[in-house]
C-alpha cells in the first residue's frame, strides 16, 4: 500500500507539499519522479530521506530556520532570506516536480498571496493543512508578509495594437532588462529594497547582495505557467476594474 507524507498535497501541476517525511513514504514518493526536495524548517531531512534522495537522484535543499523568538525586531516566522530563496525554486521550472516540506505549513500561504488569492481563502487552505497544528501567529505572519520586498519577476500587459504583428518572434526575447512572453512583459533585472540574497545552483550558502536581489533566479523560459497564467488574469481585472472606473466618472 501506497502512503502519502503527512498532510500531503498538490499546490500546482508538479509541486507538492507535506509536513515531514519518513520511510513509509518512499515507495508513493518515487511514483511522483520528484527533482527535487525542498525542505523548510530548523532541522535537516533524516539520514534516511538523504539516503533515498541520492538513490533517486532527487536534489535536497535544505533552508534552514533559527530558533523562532517573538519580538518587536524578529517577529517573521520565515527569515525573508529564506523566502527568497525558496521562491527562486518554485518559480523554475528547472527543479520540477517539486516537494516542499514545511512544518509550519506557512510557505505556501506566502505563496498564494504571489497568486493574488484573497486572504480568507490562505488562512481557510492553511486550517485546513495544518489542521490541529494552526496558529494564530502563524496566521497573522501571512497577513503581515510583505511580498514588495523580494525579488520577483514584475509582470504587465503588453499593448496589443503594438505587439500583434511582431509577438511570436519575440517570446523569450530581453531587451534592456525586459522579456516579452505570450503578450506580458516580464522585468528580469532590476533590484528591491530591503536585505536581499542571492542564490547559486553550486553554493548553497546564502551571500549578501547589497540591498539588490537577482532577478536572474526567474529565467523567463522556466517560468511555470501556472504563475504567468495568474498573473495575467490578475493584471486583465485590474485593467477592467480602472476602465470601468474610468466610464463610471466619465
Amino acid at each position: 500500500m501506497l502512503a502519502p507524507p503527512e498532510l500531503f498535497g498538490i499546490v500546482e501541476e508538479n509541486i507538492y507539499r507535506c509536513t515531514e517525511i519518513d520511510a513509509l513514504n518512499f515507495p508513493f514518493l518515487q511514483t511522483l519522479s520528484l527533482n527535487t526536495i525542498l525542505s523548510i524548517g530548523q532541522e535537516k531531512p533524516s539520514p534516511a530521506v538523504e539516503l533515498f534522495a541520492r538513490e533517486n537522484n532527487i536534489k535536497i535543499t535544505h533552508m534552514q530556520l533559527p530558533v523562532w523568538k517573538i519580538s518587536e525586531e524578529e517577529w517573521k516566522l520565515l527569515p525573508d532570506a529564506v523566502v527568497q530563496r525558496s521562491l527562486s525554486y518554485v518559480l523554475n521550472m528547472k527543479y520540477y516536480p517539486l516537494l516542499i516540506i514545511d512544518l509550519s505549513c506557512t510557505f505556501i500561504g506566502v505563496l498564494r498571496k504571489l497568486q493574488h488569492w484573497n486572504l480568507s481563502s490562505i488562512i481557510n487552505e492553511y486550517r485546513e493543512m495544518s489542521f490541529d497544528r494552526s496558529q494564530y501567529l502563524y496566521e497573522l505572519y501571512i497577513e503581515l508578509v510583505d511580498l514588495s520586498k523580494f525579488s520577483i519577476p514584475r509582470l504587465r500587459l503588453l499593448d496589443p495594437t503594438t505587439t500583434e504583428n511582431n509577438n511570436n518572434n519575440n517570446n523569450g526575447h530581453t531587451e534592456n532588462g525586459v522579456a516579452k512572453r505570450d503578450g506580458l512583459a516580464i522585468e528580469t533585472c532590476g533590484h528591491q529594497g530591503g536585505n536581499g540574497h542571492q542564490h547559486h545552483d553550486d553554493d548553497d550558502d546564502d551571500d549578501e547582495a547589497s540591498g539588490q536581489y537577482d532577478l536572474s533566479l526567474f529565467p523567463v523560459e522556466l517560468l511555470p505557467e501556472w504563475y504567468i497564467e495568474h498573473e495575467r488574469m490578475w493584471l486583465e481585472d485590474k485593467l477592467r476594474c480602472i476602465e470601468a472606473k474610468r466610464k463610471h466618472v466619465g
